[in-house]
């Protein structure tokens, strides 16, 4: 579901693949999927540039802000800011 929604990258494709494809798709937010599509966690053009100097053929899984249960908290993950967005009803 979440495949045909955003655009996606695996957790073990490449910090370089991913980037190429937010260039393809000209996005700066990857959703993360497993094999059968459910969605893992997000990656940001941030996580990937700031981990870049590391290793650009590490794996997403790295970098990646994981996804939990609905209103949990993604402990040990790398903050997502996500500017311009309002939760749904919010002026």
């Amino acid at each position: 579901m979440w495949s045909s929604l955003i655009a996606t990258a695996f957790p073990t494709d490449t910090l370089l693949a991913a980037l190429r494809k937010m260039e393809r798709h000209q996005v700066r937010l990857l959703g993360v999927v497993g094999e059968g599509g459910g969605l893992l966690g997000l990656v940001s053009e941030e996580h990937l540039l700031a981990a870049w100097r590391g290793d650009p053929l590490a794996p997403v899984s790295g970098v990646m802000a994981r996804a939990g249960a609905p209103g949990a908290v993604w402990a040990g993950a790398p903050r997502l800011r996500l500017r311009g967005l309002r939760p749904r009803g919010a002026g």
